[in-house]
C-alpha cells in the first residue's frame, strides 16, 4: 500500500511541475505581450515555396544582427541581451550585444550564432531570433502570405510588431504599408489586389 501511495504522490509532484514550467512561460508571454515596450522590426521575404505552412506565416527579419563590442568573444548558441531601441525611421534597431543583463531599457535575450565581419567589415553578433511564424486565422493566412510575399517587391513594406519585457519578445501583429493584416486583407482582399 505504501508504494502505492508513493506513486501516486511521485505522479502529482511530476504533474504539479509540468503544469508550473507550461503556466510560467505562458504568463511570461502574456505579460510581456500585454505590458511590453511596443517595437516594429522589418521583415524580409523567404522562399514562396516554403513560406506558409498551416495557419502561419512564416516571417524572417531584415534585423539579425547586433554590433559586437570589443573584446567580446562568442560561441554559436551563447546567450546574449541585445538592447532594444527605435531608429531614426522609427523602426527597431539593436544596441551593441553584451553577455550582461542591461540594467534598464528594453532588451531581447537571444541567441548568438557567432561573431562575424558583416559586408562593411564591421564585427557583428549574427542573431537568431525566435519569432519565425505569425499565425492567424487558416482562411485567411493563404491570402495574407500571398500579400507578404508575393506582391510586388518594393512596393509593399511588411513588418510586425514586437511587445518587449524583461528579454522576452512577443508578436503583437503583422503590417502590409503600415496596415495591420486583418484591415488590410479586408480592404484588398475584397477588392481582388492582395
Amino acid at each position: 500500500m505504501n508504494t502505492r501511495r508513493l506513486r501516486i504522490v511521485l505522479f502529482a509532484l511530476v504533474a504539479v511541475a509540468q503544469l508550473a514550467v507550461a503556466g510560467g512561460a505562458i504568463i511570461r508571454s502574456e505579460l510581456a505581450l500585454r505590458t511590453g515596450e511596443v517595437f516594429r522590426f522589418r521583415i524580409q521575404p523567404v522562399d514562396p515555396v516554403d513560406a506558409f505552412r498551416g495557419r502561419y506565416v512564416a516571417i524572417r527579419f531584415a534585423l539579425d544582427r547586433a554590433p559586437a563590442p570589443d573584446g567580446l568573444e562568442l560561441g554559436r548558441r551563447q546567450r546574449v541581451f541585445v538592447p532594444v531601441q527605435r531608429g531614426s525611421d522609427g523602426f527597431a534597431a539593436f544596441a551593441a550585444a553584451t553577455l550582461d543583463r542591461p540594467a534598464s531599457g528594453a532588451y531581447l535575450r537571444l541567441t548568438s550564432g557567432g561573431i562575424y565581419p558583416d559586408e562593411d567589415g564591421i564585427r557583428r553578433v549574427w542573431l537568431s531570433m525566435p519569432f519565425s511564424r505569425y499565425y492567424m486565422d487558416e482562411d485567411l493566412a493563404p491570402e495574407a502570405e500571398r500579400a507578404v510575399w508575393n506582391g510586388p517587391r518594393g512596393e509593399r513594406e511588411s513588418s510586425v510588431t514586437i511587445r518587449v519585457r524583461d528579454g522576452i519578445g512577443v508578436i503583437e501583429d503583422l503590417y502590409i504599408d503600415d496596415v495591420p493584416i486583418q484591415q488590410w486583407l479586408a480592404e484588398n482582399v475584397a477588392e481582388g489586389s492582395p
